[in-house]
């Protein structure tokens, strides 16, 4: 895979002619991260979850109609999708999992080492709302685009635009910085 954020039509050809290697590099690169995701919404048995993502993926490689580039965001809706299914089988909600328990799992990026410890980050994402927590999550440690975060969640652009203005202004608050504007 040619970066974590990107992949070419070269690589998707691969991937659709069941090239092992192929596949092989796009399970190391996404895999920790929809392994954190699904972890991070509650799934009861994350590494399920992620075998059930990952065959879906393969079975379905053939009908994505997105462009390359779109892959990750498909695959994160994928993952949403398996994680409300099981909990929709199981009949609850899923339970929030804290942040320290998920983070061990993605690999280190550039805007977490910034962090001044993980613990209060947890608490402070913890007076987010779901829907905030899971967004702040796809948008600031998945780096995923305004786009693809809607469309992993199923929501507007412009929700999910507000969902994180206002998870934002909350940790801004909490941090006592300024209110945002």
């Amino acid at each position: 895979m040619a970066s974590k954020h990107s992949i070419t039509a070269d690589f998707l050809d691969r991937l659709r002619s069941g090239d092992n290697s192929s596949w092989q590099s796009f399970y190391d690169q996404l895999a920790p991260e929809l392994r954190a995701y699904i972890a991070r919404l509650g799934a009861r048995d994350p590494d399920d979850l992620l075998g059930e993502t990952m065959m879906q993926i393969v079975r379905d490689i053939n009908k994505f109609s997105g462009v390359p580039t779109e892959i990750r965001a498909w695959s994160f809706r994928i993952a949403h999708n398996r994680v409300i299914d099981a909990s929709r089988r199981r009949n609850a909600r899923p339970a929030e999992v804290p942040i320290d328990e998920t983070l061990d799992s993605v690999p280190a990026q550039e805007p977490l080492t910034a962090l001044p410890d993980i613990g209060t980050l947890s608490n402070l994402l913890q007076a987010l709302t779901p829907d905030q927590r899971s967004i702040i999550w796809l948008r600031y440690v998945s780096e995923l685009t305004l786009d693809e975060t809607a469309e992993v969640v199923g929501k507007s652009i412009e929700a999910v635009a507000a969902l994180t203005y206002r998870a934002l202004a909350s940790l801004l608050k909490s941090l006592g910085g300024p209110p945002a504007k």
